[in-house]
Parts: structure tokens; C-alpha cells; sequence
């Protein structure tokens, strides 16, 4: 069973939980979320069906709770769990800590997201199929429209096979509208300052 550390507001630890329990009780916790640019374009992961929250969704590009006693240094597992990568944080640029509130009829996930960009340099991707199904670049102008609702779809192309979809605002993880806005004009200022 996974445990994790529960947080409080000023994310001081409180005590530890099963991660079960977390989402239930909907205690604040901490996570490590990467996202991957190549230029104008932003680097979506699928969800694999076989995912029990949000199956088939596309999300951040790699993420993953922090279990009990991880620093964020060792949230970078993720990058090589889900996708293949072998990166350290030293490669990754932060944008912040960002509250990511995602509450269902089941469960109430409430996370301080350690966020960062990696500069993607064209490293192939090995996904882990049992939690990435595919992994996909938007152009991120069309993306924030998306996000904004004066778009209603943007096209996707898949980093591994080159196929195009069609991605909506209801093919993406709920996260809040707050977390979207910060993490995007996280990236915009990234850009800007290059």
C-alpha cells in the first residue's frame, strides 16, 4: 500500500495516510508535475484505459503523488516511469507550487503541485502502456484558446506515432481553471524570457 504525507494549508506535515484514504478524506498532500514543451507546441499524456481515475483523459505530461518520506528531487521518477526519460530536476526549469483541486462524486484530490518545464530534446519516449496510452503536442496558442473556450478543439499530434486527433475541453483531466491559467502563464513567461 502507498502512503503518503498529509500537509496543511502552509503545507507543514501532519501525518501520513494510505493513499486510498487521502482522496477520500480529501486532505492536502504534495506532487510532482512536469511539462514538456517543444517550442510553440505542449506536450499532452493520454491516460491508459487501464487508469482508475480518468481513463482515456489527457493530462500533464508526467506526473505523480510524492509517497512518504520523497523530496521533489525524487518526483523525477515519474519522467522515467511513465515516459521513458532519464532526467534530473537540475534539467527542469519550475514554474511554482500551484494548488490542482479535482473533486468527483468519488473522490476529492487536493494537491500543492511542484510544477516544472523540461525543454523537450527530442529523446524518444518509452511509455509505460499500463499507465500512458500515447503521448500527444498541441500548439499552445490554440491550446490556451481551448482552455479559454473560444475554441472548441484543438488537433493533436502523437509524439510516438504521428497520428492527429481531435482533443476538447471534456478529453482533458478536470483540473481547475486556476491551475490551467497558472501553469500556462508559467510557460508564456518561460518563452517570453528566452
Amino acid at each position: 500500500m502507498e502512503f503518503i504525507t498529509v500537509v496543511d494549508h502552509r503545507r507543514k506535515k501532519v501525518g501520513l495516510k494510505s493513499r486510498a484514504d487521502v482522496h477520500r478524506d480529501g486532505d492536502w498532500h504534495e506532487t510532482f508535475h512536469c511539462w514538456m514543451t517543444d517550442q510553440d507546441r505542449l506536450f499532452l499524456q493520454l491516460r491508459s484505459d487501464d487508469k482508475a481515475d480518468f481513463p482515456r483523459l489527457f493530462d500533464i505530461t508526467a506526473a505523480g503523488h510524492l509517497a512518504a518520506g520523497e523530496t521533489v528531487r525524487d518526483g523525477v521518477r515519474e519522467i522515467h516511469e511513465e515516459l521513458g526519460l532519464e532526467l534530473t530536476l537540475d534539467q527542469l526549469t519550475p514554474l511554482g507550487i500551484f494548488e490542482d483541486v479535482i473533486e468527483t462524486k468519488t473522490f476529492l484530490d487536493r494537491e500543492f503541485a511542484h510544477t516544472y518545464v523540461y525543454a523537450y530534446a527530442g529523446e524518444p519516449f518509452t511509455l509505460d502502456e499500463t499507465e500512458v496510452a500515447d503521448v500527444v503536442t498541441v500548439d499552445f496558442a490554440a491550446f490556451r484558446s481551448l482552455l479559454a473556450g473560444t475554441h472548441a478543439e484543438v488537433e493533436s499530434i502523437s509524439a510516438i506515432s504521428g497520428e492527429t486527433r481531435t482533443v476538447t475541453k471534456q478529453d482533458l483531466v478536470p483540473h481547475p481553471t486556476s491551475y490551467w491559467e497558472q501553469v500556462l502563464t508559467g510557460l508564456e513567461e518561460l518563452t517570453s524570457s528566452d
